[in-house]
């Protein structure tokens, strides 16, 4: 089970990237808008759905975000929407954090930041992998995730970007400074791991 709220910011990253930045003179938009999924009703209404569920502090079934995934993982700009939904949902995450508390976060030494850093990392990621086999720990910060179940979809390892961005956006929120965060590690090229390392 995943969070609800992961299948809204999903849904919404999706929305973001279907809205024309521009308007083409040849183009033909009763044709070209029906096609663009974020703009699609049923989108809307399965947002509403989800943020009702999230609301009242339901999850849904990895299942059923697999499918929602696999819609995303068709388009060429899946990647980047993969990334903004991790950005999104780290958002929502660090918005309910108590202010004082951050404050106190970002002028501690690094060695004892790290490990508020790495708290909020792993319920984070638990949340949005529906798994506890989540590791957050080391200097630098790694974050490892055992046989992810979405990392083979094709195209394999496209998933990933999910993750690791939902890990870069929560250590920068948290730190108060931008981070960034290498993908070291892949269950693609063999092995039962995915892991992302913090270069803060």
């Amino acid at each position: 089970m995943v969070l609800a709220s992961l299948a809204v910011e999903l849904l919404e990253a999706t929305r973001s990237h279907d809205r024309p930045s521009e308007v083409l003179e040849d183009e033909d938009f009763s044709e070209s808008l029906p096609r663009r999924l974020g703009l699609s009703n049923v989108i809307d209404t399965q947002i509403n759905r989800y943020q009702g569920a999230a609301r009242a502090g339901r999850r849904i079934p990895m299942d059923e975000f697999i499918s929602l995934l696999k819609l995303v993982l068709r388009r060429p700009d899946s990647e980047a929407i993969l990334r903004e939904t991790g950005a999104r949902i780290a958002q929502r995450h660090f918005d309910k954090s108590p202010r004082p508390g951050i404050g106190i976060v970002r002028v501690l030494p690094r060695a004892f930041s790290f490990v508020f850093v790495a708290r909020a990392a792993r319920k984070l990621l638990r949340n949005i992998t529906g798994t506890d086999h989540v590791d957050v720990r080391g200097k630098p910060l790694v974050v490892r995730l055992h046989q992810p179940a979405t990392a083979m979809l094709e195209p394999a390892g496209t998933t990933c970007a999910l993750y690791g961005s939902a890990f870069e956006a929560i250590s920068s929120l948290y730190l108060g400074k931008k981070t960034k965060v290498t993908h070291s590690r892949c269950v693609i090229n063999g092995g039962s791991i995915c892991e992302w390392t913090l270069d803060a």
